[in-house]
């Protein structure tokens, strides 16, 4: 639009000057010469300078104009480039997050297939406590039901996660297996030594102890710790966790037993709640 107009002008102005200029010598000086009169000279002289001029400004004026808008092009496609480009990030983040649920969701199914005998009622983890001397979970229940008590386990597909302390309504609070107040009875998956479990309190990391575990009773570091099932709690053969350190005193009945969690509780979304057995499995199971 802006290039139209110069050269609208442009033309017009040189038109002008072209007819005006000629006139006017012809009118002040109308005989026949070979030769411009000194008073021609400084007219033509005007008139090639403004040709001159003109084209010069209307050419830098075109070329301003013309860059102008290149750059003006270029910084939309720029903007709608990175547009796209955020765009495509926040569609793979979120795609990425969609496969790493279906991940979760799908060892969950396998957890409750390899299990078909426990009733179980899914839950979503909506808060964490992470204070050292309560290891807490909020958990909300995928649909509302009388069915949840206080006392009822609380898994993962990875294994153990802890026990319902309270229920209000959809939600409840589950005390976990590292929580110092917590006591799960456990024994080791190889030799069958059995111990209590709880947590250790360190305010830095999730850990937990075997306490009563006799000094005769041989573990081995990254041994697996599961449920013992004779507590009433837990079902038996529930992963708990895994050995990390011993401590074998000289003197006492028992050793010092430190033991790494099976499940990664800072990463835990989703859980099942053990609600019972099956009816169909309890009558096959009476004798």
């Amino acid at each position: 639009m802006m290039k139209a107009i110069i050269k609208r002008y442009q033309t017009m102005v040189v038109v002008a000057l072209s007819i005006a200029l000629p006139v006017l010598i012809f009118v002040l000086f109308g005989n026949a010469r070979s030769k411009p009169t000194i008073v021609e000279k400084p007219a033509i002289s005007a008139v090639g300078r403004i040709q001159s001029h003109n084209d010069f400004i209307v050419g830098n004026a075109s070329n301003f104009w013309d860059s102008y808008i290149d750059l003006i092009h270029t910084k939309r496609d720029n903007e709608m480039l990175r547009s796209e480009n955020a765009r495509l990030r926040e569609e793979n983040i979120g795609l990425q997050g969609i496969l790493q649920q279906n991940a979760r969701l799908t060892r969950l199914v396998g957890f409750k297939q390899q299990r078909p005998i426990y009733k179980l009622e899914p839950a979503r983890v909506i808060a964490a406590d992470m204070s050292p001397f309560f290891r807490v979970l909020t958990l909300r229940l995928e649909t509302e039901t009388d069915g949840i008590q206080p006392e009822m386990p609380v898994v993962s597909s990875e294994g153990v996660v802890g026990r319902i302390e309270r229920v209000d309504g959809k939600y409840c609070d589950v005390m976990l297996s590292v929580d110092p107040r917590s006591n799960i009875d456990v024994m080791t998956q190889l030799n069958r030594s059995r111990g209590i479990l709880s947590g250790t309190g360190d305010d830095k990391k999730y850990e937990a102890k075997i306490s009563y575990l006799l000094r005769r009773d041989e573990v081995e570091e990254g041994e697996l710790i599961v449920t013992s099932g004779r507590a009433g709690t837990f079902p038996k053969e529930l992963p708990v966790g895994r050995v990390s350190s011993i401590n074998t005193k000289s003197f006492g009945l028992y050793q010092e037993v430190t033991v790494e969690p099976i499940v990664d509780f800072s990463r835990l979304e989703e859980v099942y709640i053990i609600t019972g057995v099956q009816e169909e499995t309890r009558k096959r199971q009476r004798p």
